[in-house]
């Protein structure tokens, strides 16, 4: 009997997800050729094709699909022994690398990390920028340790295998519009149609973009997007010299000198889940099991903080 190599079905699952060899190679510090040469060796041990070599895309087979979801299980199952064997020193150290998406992230993240190394010296935490569609990705593929990451329940997402999601906070979306106009002085929330003549600012490709056109679709309109651009504070800094209108979250902070007024619309709520994601084998490690409470004593009080903010305003 053949006892398949580990590493690679961890090669073929890195391909699987980065969409090339290439990709897979740069992002392992491997040459092309290496894996080239690993996936090749692997397909001869199962005597069957796990790459679609035919496609622009280094496509995964039905064969190397179901061993990817094989090395997931395998993947955690050998994280979930070594974070057993690591609680049993009851010290905390090595380094837990973090990924923080701009914005608004570091208001959530930074008041628990320095917590967390406050109270663990021997912890060293590495934060670690992420694009909002990548960071599950990331962890999943062991880059990172945990990151923060959105979901909008509007526009559900496929689940990625072999992650722990635990939601910290949830965070309300609301209309920015300039300060001149109309809206900008409503005391009570506007219909989303009230807003089917405006110019819209979103991005099409993002999941608040897919938000976006979707409350507008119920709304009963299609919005006439003029402009597509994904970064928040070039947004609030558009919507601010009115160029348009924009739907965005809460805990977005607006730019400084560049005011806008935020309107709550009516109908169903629009809100975005703030999930801590970790991998399924980690959430037992020492790191991780302290990183969860701080995190969500960090989001109770930012929770608070907004709650206030909101009854003054």
């Amino acid at each position: 009997m053949t006892v398949l190599d580990v590493r690679k079905l961890v090669l073929l699952r890195e391909v699987g997800a980065r969409g090339s060899i290439a990709a897979a190679a740069q992002a392992l510090n491997y040459t092309r050729s290496a894996v080239s040469q690993q996936l090749s060796a692997l397909e001869s041990e199962t005597g069957t094709a796990l790459l679609d070599r035919g496609s622009k895309r280094a496509e995964l087979t039905a064969a190397g699909r179901l061993l990817v979801a094989h090395a997931d299980k395998i993947v955690s199952q050998l994280e979930a022994a070594e974070a057993q064997l690591l609680a049993r020193d009851g010290e905390i150290g090595g380094e837990l690398r973090v990924g923080v998406p701009l914005h608004e992230g570091p208001a959530l993240l930074v008041p628990a990390l320095n917590r967390l190394r406050a109270d663990h010296p021997q912890l060293r935490i590495t934060l670690h920028g992420v694009a909002p569609d990548e960071g599950r990705q990331t962890v999943r593929l062991g880059r990172l340790d945990a990151v923060l990451a959105a979901g909008y329940p509007q526009v559900p997402e496929p689940r990625v295998p072999g992650l722990y999601e635990e939601e910290v906070l949830s965070d309300r979306i609301r209309l920015i519009v300039a300060p001149d106009h109309p809206l900008a002085r409503r005391e009570h929330p506007c219909r989303l149609e009230e807003l089917a003549g405006e110019q819209w600012l979103l991005d099409r490709t993002s999941r608040l973009g897919r938000l976006a056109l979707h409350a507008c679709a119920g709304a009963g309109f299609v919005p006439d997007i003029v402009s597509d651009i994904g970064d928040m504070q070039a947004v609030f800094g558009l919507v601010s010299l009115g160029w348009g209108v924009a739907l965005v979250p809460d805990l977005v902070p607006s730019r400084p000198g560049l005011p806008v007024a935020r309107v709550t619309p009516d109908g169903p709520e629009l809100t975005r889940r703030i999930t801590l994601v970790v991998r399924e084998g980690a959430v037992r490690s020492p790191q991780v099991a302290a990183l969860l409470p701080a995190v969500r004593e960090a989001a109770a009080e930012l929770t608070e903080r907004q709650d206030a903010a909101d009854q003054r305003g």
